[in-house]
C-alpha cells in the first residue's frame, strides 16, 4: 500500500507522485497474453498520468491495484497531473526524447491531436494492440474514430460520453409529464422540449431545464445540430456550419425560454450549475453529457432519473466524447504501457465505471454488461454518436463560439447577426488538422 503524495500544476509529474492503491477484482479483455504486450510486460515500474476525477471516476485505481495484484514484478504508478495545460510540460519532454510517463490518460482525446504531427505520441496502428478481443470491430460505434486522425490511431478511446437530456422522474411527475405507467415523454421537435420545460416551471417556480451554454456551449451546438441533421458540416463534408435551417429554428426557441425563466442561464456564469442542481434533486431537465443520469441516480436513487433522447437523436445520434489512452513515443515501457491497457484498462472495470458515473465501455461486450434501465437507449447514442472536428483552430471556435451563443441569448445580438459571427468565426479559423 502506497501513501498518496499528490502534487498540483502544470509542470511535469515524476514517478514520486503516487495514489493509494486498493485491490479489487476485474476480468482483462484477453485471458491470455497476446500481441502488443512482450518480455517487458511482466516487470518493471510503470507511470500513468491522469486527472485526479479519473482515479475513481474512470475505475484507475482499481484497474491499477488489480495489474499490481496480477504482476507481482511490476508497480504501477497513477501520477496526478492538475489539467490539459499540463500537456504542454510533457510534450517538451518528449520533443527530447526523454519521458517521465509511459500512459497518459487525457480528458478529452481531441486534445492530443497536437502531438502527431510531430510523433510525439505512439500510433496505435503501428502496433500490435488493436487485435484479438481489440480488434476495431469490438469498440462501440465509431469510437476509435474519436482518436483517429487521417489513419493515426493516436489514442485508445476511454469512458465514453454522449451529449442528451437528463430527466428527474419525481419532478417530471409533478408536472404531468409521465405517462399512467411511468412512461418518460418522448420529443419529436424542440417545441415539444420546451413545452415540457414550461410545465415543470409551471409546477415549481423553477426553471424547467438547464442547457450547457457555460464553456461547453458548442459541444451543446455539436449534440442538437447532429441529432436534428445527422451532420455537422457543409455540403464539402469538411467545414462546419450552424448556419442550418435546422439551427434557425431552435435558437429562437431557447431564446423564448430564457426570456420567460424556463430555461436556465445558470451555466453561463458556473459551467457546474447544472449538474450540482440535478444531483440535489432540484432540476428537472438537464442537457449536457448524460452521464448525469447514474451520476444522480446513486443519491436520488435510479429509478427516479432517467435519459431522455432529444429530438432526432434516436435516428441520428448526437454529440460523442471520450477521454483518450496516450502512450508517448519516448517511453522507455511501452511493451509494459500496452499491457496495462489491454488487459487492464480493457478489462470489464469499466462495466463499474459506466453504473456508478456514467462513464461507459468502449468495448460492446463491457456495454452488454450494464445493469441499468438506461443501458439500451445510451447505446444507441453512442453508436450513432460523431466526434468534434479535429480542427487546429477547434479550441478558438469553441472560445469565440460560447460567447456568440450567449450573445444571442441575452438578447445583445438578432439571429440573423448571430449567424453571421459564427460564419465569420470559422471562415476565419483553421480549419486543418
Amino acid at each position: 500500500m502506497f501513501t498518496p503524495v499528490k502534487r498540483f500544476g502544470a509542470l511535469a509529474v515524476t514517478a514520486a507522485t503516487i495514489l493509494a492503491l486498493t485491490a479489487c477484482g476485474g476480468t482483462p479483455a484477453g485471458s491470455t497474453p497476446e500481441p502488443g504486450g512482450g518480455a517487458g510486460a511482466e516487470s518493471g515500474t510503470l507511470n500513468i498520468a491522469i486527472q485526479a476525477w479519473m482515479g475513481d471516476k474512470l475505475a484507475l485505481k482499481d484497474m491499477a491495484a488489480q495489474y499490481a495484484k496480477d504482476h507481482d514484478g511490476v508497480t504501477v504508478n497513477l501520477v496526478e497531473y492538475a489539467d490539459n495545460q499540463a500537456l504542454s510540460t510533457f510534450a517538451l519532454e518528449w520533443s527530447q526524447g526523454k519521458s517521465d510517463q509511459d500512459i497518459v490518460v487525457v480528458d478529452g482525446a481531441s486534445t492530443a491531436v497536437q502531438f502527431v504531427e510531430q510523433k510525439l505520441i505512439v500510433d496505435f496502428n503501428e502496433t500490435e494492440l488493436l487485435t484479438g478481443d481489440l480488434d476495431p470491430s469490438k469498440f462501440v460505434g465509431e469510437s476509435l474514430d474519436y482518436t483517429g486522425l487521417n489513419g493515426n490511431q493516436f489514442a485508445v478511446p476511454f469512458g465514453l460520453e454522449v451529449y442528451n437530456i437528463s430527466a428527474n422522474k419525481l419532478i417530471l411527475d409533478k408536472a404531468g409529464l409521465l405517462g399512467a405507467d411511468g412512461e418518460v415523454p418522448t420529443f419529436d421537435t424542440w417545441g415539444d422540449v420546451y413545452a415540457a420545460a414550461k410545465k415543470i416551471t409551471d409546477a415549481t417556480g423553477t426553471p424547467g431545464m438547464t442547457i450547457q451554454w457555460g464553456p461547453n456551449a458548442v459541444p451543446t451546438l455539436f449534440s442538437v445540430e447532429q441529432a436534428l441533421r445527422g451532420d455537422l458540416y457543409e455540403k464539402d463534408g469538411k467545414t462546419l456550419t450552424f448556419d442550418t435551417p435546422e439551427m434557425r429554428k431552435v435558437l429562437p426557441i431557447w431564446l423564448k425560454g430564457v426570456q420567460e425563466g424556463v430555461f436556465s442561464i445558470d451555466t453561463f456564469t458556473n459551467k457546474d450549475a447544472g449538474r450540482s442542481n440535478f444531483n440535489a434533486g432540484n432540476l428537472g431537465m438537464l442537457l449536457e453529457t448524460a452521464s448525469r443520469v447514474p451520476e444522480a441516480g446513486q443519491s436520488l436513487g435510479m429509478e427516479n432519473v432517467a435519459v431522455l433522447a432529444m429530438p432526432g437523436s434516436l435516428e441520428n445520434g448526437s454529440f460523442g466524447f471520450s477521454a483518450g489512452v496516450l502512450v508517448p513515443s519516448a517511453s522507455k515501457n511501452k511493451d509494459l504501457a500496452y499491457d496495462f491497457i489491454k488487459t487492464a484498462m480493457m478489462s470489464d472495470l469499466q462495466v463499474q465505471a459506466a453504473e456508478q458515473w456514467g462513464k461507459l465501455p468502449v468495448l460492446s461486450s463491457y456495454f452488454d454488461q450494464i445493469d441499468a434501465e438506461w443501458k439500451d437507449d445510451m447505446y444507441t447514442f453512442v453508436q450513432k454518436s460523431v466526434p468534434a472536428p479535429m480542427y487546429k483552430d477547434l479550441t478558438k471556435i469553441q472560445d469565440r463560439g460560447k460567447q456568440i451563443l450567449q450573445q444571442y441569448l441575452t438578447g445583445d445580438v438578432n439571429l440573423d447577426g448571430t449567424m453571421k459571427a459564427f460564419n465569420e468565426l470559422i471562415a476565419a479559423s483553421d480549419l486543418s488538422s
